[in-house]
C-alpha cells in the first residue's frame, strides 16, 4: 500500500473516530508530508533528515496537525 493511501486512510480514522496515532503513524505522515514539500524538489528521503532538527519538527509538527487538534505527542518531536 502506498503511503498516499495510508495518509488518507489514517486521517480518516483520526479525524472521524478522534483515533490517537502511534508514533510511527505520526512519522509516517511526517515523512509524506516531507516528501511532498520538500523530498521532491531536494531528494533527501524523509529518513534523511535528522531526529530532532527544526526540518524534523516542523514536519512532525505539520503531521500532528493535519491528524487533527487531538493528536499530541511529545514524544513524537524528538
Amino acid at each position: 500500500m502506498n503511503s498516499g493511501k495510508l495518509f488518507h486512510e489514517l486521517l480518516v480514522r483520526c479525524l472521524s473516530e478522534q483515533h490517537q496515532p502511534t508514533e510511527e503513524e505520526i512519522d509516517l505522515v511526517a515523512g509524506k508530508i516531507w516528501h511532498d514539500s520538500h523530498g521532491r524538489t531536494t531528494g533527501q528521503p524523509w529518513l534523511d533528515v535528522a531526529r530532532g532538527s527544526d526540518a524534523h519538527r516542523q514536519m512532525i509538527e505539520a503531521a500532528m496537525m493535519a491528524l487533527g487538534p487531538h493528536v499530541r505527542s511529545e514524544a513524537a518531536l524528538q
